[in-house]
């Protein structure tokens, strides 16, 4: 009887930081005005940035649930995402990996994501995802094909 009455705790106690977890971001507000990009120190904004081939690996840089800019993953570049709050993230492409170099979000959580590669893109915790989550910013890698038709 002690043990259900335990487990029962544990399942409210776990409901409840879901539910405030979902509300928190529900309820943060999202950040004012559109983000400024500097992709290879070439200045950037409006629209979604797509250089470059459309099929095979590509890596999506996404702000406020918006693309920013789709990039082929092969390729490399460094990409400065600028947030209206004065915010930033660095985000590079090596042509065999993809990480965020440098991010000034209190917690640095996206920078020690790690990398993602074509090796670790199916064993990754998170697979080919980094987030940010102060500044909104995913970054995801993922297959493209049929000539840059999306899944």
């Amino acid at each position: 009887m002690k043990n259900l009455q335990t487990r029962k705790r544990i399942w409210v106690a776990a409901a409840a930081i879901l539910l405030g977890a979902v509300a928190f971001f529900l309820l943060m507000p999202k950040s004012a005005g559109n983000s400024f990009l500097i992709l290879d120190g070439r200045s950037w904004s409006g629209g979604t940035l797509r250089p470059g081939k459309t099929d095979g690996l590509q890596v999506y840089i996404t702000v406020d649930g918006e693309d920013k800019a789709i990039l082929p993953f092969d390729e490399e570049h460094t990409l400065k995402v600028n947030f209206p709050d004065g915010g930033s993230n660095t985000v590079r492409l090596t042509g065999s990996s993809v990480f965020i170099a440098e991010a000034d979000c209190p917690n640095q959580d996206c920078v020690g994501m790690g990398e993602v590669t074509k090796e670790n893109l199916e064993t990754r915790v998170l697979g080919g995802f980094i987030v940010c989550l102060p500044h909104r910013l995913s970054v995801e890698v993922r297959e493209t094909g049929n000539g840059g038709a999306q899944p």
